[in-house]
C-alpha cells in the first residue's frame, strides 16, 4: 500500500509550513464554531425565549398549564438541534414543520379528551406560533442558508470542471473555489474561471474562510477513500457539511437507498416510473377530474367554439394525431387556431423554424388567426383535450404529446417519453414552454417519467395557472 492510500505525505507533496497550517486551520476552526453557533443555536434559543414570555404572559388567563407548551417547543427544538444537520438549503423551515406537528397532534389529542378549556388551547396555540415565528426570524437574522449554496470543490482538475460546467446554469448552487488533491503553488491556473484555493491540507481554511455551506469530493485517482475520511474529521467540528459527488443525473433523490455491501457503502437506485397501483390511481383521478372539468367549464367551451366558427370559414375543432403511451396513436382535440390549409403551408415556412430538434415552432406564424392567436397565449386551445383525457388516451399532468414525425428521429434514450401517457400540462409546461430548448424539453419530460409520484402532479397543476395567467413561454 502506497504513502498516498495510508494518507502520509509523501515527498514533494503537501509541502506547506506544518505550523502555518496548523495555525489557519486552529484558527479556521474556532471562525467556523462561532459561525455555528450564530447560525444554529440562536434561533432555538430566540424561539424558547418568545415561548416563555409569551407563556409569562397568559399565565394570569390561562393557568400554568400554558408552560406545557413551552415545554413542547424546547424538547422538540433541542432534539432537532442535536439530532438534523443542516443539510438542505431549506432546513430552516424543517425544525418548524416538525414543531407545529408535534405540539398540533398533543393539541389535538388534548382537546378531544376534554383535558384544556378553550382560552387554555387558544394560549398554548399562540405560545407554539409566536415560538416558530421567532424561530424563522432568528435564523434569517443569524445568517442561516438563504441564498445560492456555496459550495468548495474538492478533487481532480477534470472531474471538478465537469461538476462546475454542469452547475453553471444552476441557480441554486455556487462554486466558491476548488482544492486540488495534488500540491498547489500560488499561481494555480482556475477551473472554468473558479479559482483553485489550496490542496487537501488547505480545505477546512479555504471552507471557512470563502465562507461555503458545503465541501464537496469530487471523486478521482488522486482521492482515496482515507483521505475522505481526514476530510470528515477536519470538519466535524464546523458547520460545513461533506459530501461526495455520485454521477446520477436525473434520478430523485427518494429513489437512493445506502447500503453497505462487503465493507463498501453502496447506492442502490429504486426502479423508476410508477408501480401499476399507481398508474390505476392516477388514471382514475384524471378521468374523474377531467369528467368534471368538462361539466363545469362546459359554457366556457360553447362560447370559445363560437368564436372560432364565426372569427374564420371551418370547425371550430382540429384533429391531430399524436402519440401516446406506449407508442399508441390518438387524435388529440383541440380548438382549431390556424387556416384549414395550415398543414400545407408547412414546407414554405421550414426555413424559418425558431425551435430546435424535430419541433416547429414560429412566434409570429401566419396561418394563426385572429382568435388563434389568443387561444394560443392563454392556453384555452387545450381545453377539448379533456374529452381525450376522459377517454384514457391522455392525463391531466404528463409529458407533451408527440407527433409521430417527431418519434421517428427518437433514439431509445428520447423514447423513454413515451412510457407514460402524454400530459394536457406537465413539466416542460411549468419549466418554460416555448422557452425550453429541444434537450431541455426532452429532460424534463424523462425526468418526470422516471420520478414522478402524486405530489409532483399536484405541484405542476399548482403552478400551470401561474404560468397560464402571466402566458410565460406561450407562443
Amino acid at each position: 500500500m502506497t504513502a498516498v492510500e495510508l494518507g502520509a505525505e509523501p515527498s514533494g507533496v503537501r509541502t506547506r509550513t506544518v505550523d502555518r497550517t496548523f495555525s489557519s486551520a486552529a484558527g479556521s476552526v474556532r471562525s467556523a464554531s462561532r459561525r455555528w453557533v450564530r447560525a444554529r443555536v440562536q434561533p432555538y434559543a430566540a424561539a424558547c425565549l418568545v415561548a416563555a414570555g409569551v407563556a409569562a404572559g397568559l399565565t394570569p388567563v390561562a393557568g400554568p398549564v400554558v408552560w406545557a407548551a413551552v415545554g413542547v417547543v424546547a424538547l422538540v427544538l433541542a432534539l432537532d438541534l442535536t439530532t438534523v444537520r443542516p443539510r438542505q438549503r431549506a432546513y430552516i423551515f424543517a425544525p418548524v414543520r416538525r414543531l407545529g406537528l408535534v405540539a398540533g397532534s398533543a393539541l389535538l389529542v388534548a382537546s378531544s379528551f376534554a383535558w384544556l378549556t378553550p382560552g387554555q388551547t387558544r394560549a398554548e396555540l399562540v405560545t407554539v406560533v409566536a415560538a416558530g415565528g421567532a424561530f424563522l426570524i432568528g435564523a434569517r437574522v443569524s445568517g442561516a442558508p438563504g441564498g445560492p449554496r456555496r459550495v468548495l470543490l474538492v478533487g481532480g482538475r477534470v472531474g471538478a470542471a465537469q461538476l462546475i460546467t454542469q452547475w453553471s446554469s444552476c441557480q441554486d448552487v455556487l462554486v466558491a473555489g476548488v482544492c486540488l488533491p495534488e500540491h498547489v503553488g500560488d499561481d494555480a491556473d482556475p477551473i472554468v474561471d473558479v479559482p483553485v484555493v489550496g490542496s487537501l491540507d488547505d480545505v477546512v481554511a479555504a471552507a471557512t474562510g470563502l465562507d461555503v455551506d458545503e465541501v464537496v469530493v469530487v471523486p478521482g485517482a488522486l482521492l482515496t477513500a482515507y483521505d475522505v475520511r481526514r476530510l470528515s474529521w477536519s470538519l466535524e467540528r464546523t458547520a460545513v457539511e461533506l459530501s461526495v459527488a455520485a454521477e446520477m443525473g436525473g434520478i430523485s433523490p427518494r429513489r437512493i437507498v445506502p447500503q453497505v455491501l462487503g465493507r463498501r457503502v453502496m447506492l442502490s437506485v429504486r426502479p423508476g416510473g410508477r408501480s401499476r397501483p399507481g398508474r390505476w390511481g392516477k388514471g382514475l383521478l384524471d378521468r374523474a377530474g377531467a369528467a368534471i372539468l368538462l361539466v363545469m367549464l362546459s359554457p366556457v367551451l360553447a362560447a370559445l367554439a363560437i368564436m372560432v366558427r364565426r372569427d374564420s370559414p371551418g370547425p371550430a375543432l382540429f384533429r391531430q394525431t399524436r402519440v401516446g403511451l406506449d407508442g399508441a396513436l390518438f387524435q388529440v382535440l383541440k380548438f382549431r387556431t390556424m387556416v384549414v390549409d395550415a398543414e400545407s403551408m408547412l414546407p414554405a415556412l421550414q426555413t424559418a423554424n425558431e425551435a430546435a430538434g424535430p419541433l416547429f415552432k414560429m412566434a409570429a406564424d401566419p396561418r394563426t388567426t385572429r382568435i388563434g392567436r389568443f387561444l394560443r397565449r392563454s392556453s384555452l386551445d387545450e381545453l377539448p383535450q379533456l374529452v381525450n383525457v376522459v377517454k384514457g388516451q391522455m392525463s391531466l399532468v404528463g409529458p407533451r404529446p408527440s407527433l409521430p414525425v417527431e418519434t421517428m428521429a427518437y433514439d431509445e434514450w428520447i423514447h423513454r417519453r413515451l412510457s407514460a401517457k402524454p400530459g394536457m400540462t406537465g413539466a416542460w409546461q411549468v419549466g418554460g414552454r416555448s422557452n425550453l430548448s429541444w434537450s431541455d424539453s426532452v429532460r424534463l419530460d424523462i425526468d418526470y417519467v422516471d420520478n414522478s409520484t402524486l405530489r409532483d402532479d399536484l405541484w405542476i397543476a399548482m403552478r400551470t395557472a401561474r404560468v397560464v395567467i402571466t402566458r410565460d413561454g406561450a407562443v
